[in-house]
């Protein structure tokens, strides 16, 4: 009954292993590929009108990539003043821009960004000081393609241990129907002959003693 409980175990804990294997793999995956990368652009010790940020390709992929701009503006010696930002892509192409006061906070933006060269335009009155930060999801682009190689990987992996196990398997079947052969060898039952010299014609031997 043990052997039985035993053997309907195996079978069905094997495919539960790997069943928890791809969720595991796959959940530790999505969490890579959402993991942002901060760029950081101005801060209150480092300010240039003028900032450069490269977004580089990832993996020589053309892909845009999942990006957010966080912009703060804080002053300790005036009350109000006019900020603004805008960024563009090879200093063409306006990505997002906004303007205000210094009482009101910037929106967060969020959206897409090509690989490329892109410049922070940031304009404010003198006493203000700022905050940017890029942050992007380089391999964002790439969590599909990676969802479907981990899967099959393990798929194939899977199948590949069973058919280890498989052949493990018939091989020690094969091992223990073989006859076992005894190390000793047979001995020959009888009296052993007696060896007589040419032309000795014995009828009668004097028994051994």
């Amino acid at each position: 009954m043990r052997t039985i409980f035993m053997a309907n175990r195996a079978g069905w804990v094997n495919p539960l292993l790997w069943v928890l294997a791809f969720l595991v793999v796959n959940a530790f995956w999505s969490g890579v590929a959402q993991q942002e990368a901060p760029n950081e652009i101005n801060t209150e010790e480092k300010f240039e009108p003028f900032r450069e940020v490269e977004v580089a390709p990832f993996l020589n992929s053309d892909e845009s990539m999942p990006a957010r701009l966080t912009v703060s503006f804080a002053s300790s010696t005036v009350d109000q003043a006019n900020v603004s930002y805008t960024l563009r892509l090879n200093n063409e192409t306006i990505v997002t821009s906004w303007s205000g006061m210094l009482d009101e906070a910037p929106p967060e933006w969020d959206g897409k960004l090509e690989p490329g060269t892109y410049v922070m335009e940031t304009q404010v009155d003198e006493g203000v000081t700022v905050e940017q930060q890029m942050w992007i999801q380089p391999f964002a682009p790439f969590q599909v393609y990676g969802h479907v190689l981990l899967s099959v990987l393990l798929i194939a992996t899977s199948f590949l241990e069973q058919g280890l196990r498989r052949l493990a398997q018939k091989a020690s079947t094969e091992k223990d129907s073989e006859p076992e052969k005894s190390p000793f060898k047979g001995i020959k039952q009888g009296m052993p002959d007696v060896m007589l010299h040419e032309g000795e014609d014995v009828i009668w031997r004097e028994p051994l003693r």
